[in-house]
């Protein structure tokens, strides 16, 4: 009799990311979070008929917005169901690690959510000014977007059962505390990316806040991950 050969792991991250994007293909999830993508270009569209002079820095500050609502609604949502029904711990019985679940999850989701972000900055500067916003913008709002999936995701494996909800608070949170001009917005991953962007009062940051928002993505990664270490199978 041949044995069974055991994929890798690789292999199964990219499968579990596959099935992860069939599910999400099928559901409203994506569509419902298209629309939230769209919300910052109200504002454009305002300033393109002029009733309002175009900030740049302002439609910025709205381009965030969806940071605070897209990573839970994508990522937080389909891990905190995968471990609530229980898939994932018949995953887990099987010959595979536990933490490439969490990975396929984040390889299907998390490039979603850049793409909704970014795409949604560049059309509201382009429907405002008719123009590309900068490089740096774009990529600082990418960079918010994978941490802010990252950040998501430990959450959501802690929490599973409530993720969806303390994940948008947390991120309004950050949203809040971002505003504040005091240290604590260190801690905040948009000011991190308003600060990448070149949006904030040091357009010359680059490197520290880089270095923080990596920072804070891996300290939620590492709680998740030490939570599934401890799940019970």
């Amino acid at each position: 009799m041949t044995a069974m050969t055991v994929p890798s792991t690789r292999a199964m991250i990219w499968t579990l990311a596959g099935v992860t994007l069939k599910r999400l293909g099928r559901g409203m999830a994506l569509w419902i979070s298209a629309l939230f993508a769209a919300l910052p270009l109200i504002y454009a569209v305002i300033a393109h008929a002029g009733r309002s002079e175009f900030h740049p820095s302002l439609q910025f500050g709205f381009s965030t917005l969806p940071l605070a609502l897209l990573p839970a609604m994508l990522v937080g949502a389909s891990i905190g169901e995968e471990i609530e029904a229980r898939t994932a711990t018949y995953l887990w019985s099987r010959p595979i690690a536990r933490w490439a679940v969490l990975a396929g999850k984040l390889v299907a989701l998390t490039p979603i959510v850049a793409v909704l972000v970014v795409a949604s900055w560049l059309a509201a500067a382009w429907i405002a000014t008719e123009q590309l916003p900068t490089l740096a913008s774009s990529i600082a709002l990418a960079a918010g977007a994978i941490a802010s999936s990252l950040v998501v995701a430990g959450i959501a494996v802690v929490v599973p059962k409530h993720g969806t909800a303390l994940t948008i608070g947390y991120m309004l949170v950050d949203l809040f505390v971002s505003a504040i001009p005091f240290s604590l917005q260190e801690l905040s991953i948009i000011h991190q990316v308003r600060l990448i962007a070149g949006m904030a009062d040091d357009p010359q940051a680059f490197v520290a806040p880089a270095i923080a928002i990596v920072a804070i993505a891996g300290v939620w990664t590492a709680i998740g991950l030490v939570r599934l270490r401890r799940l019970e199978v």
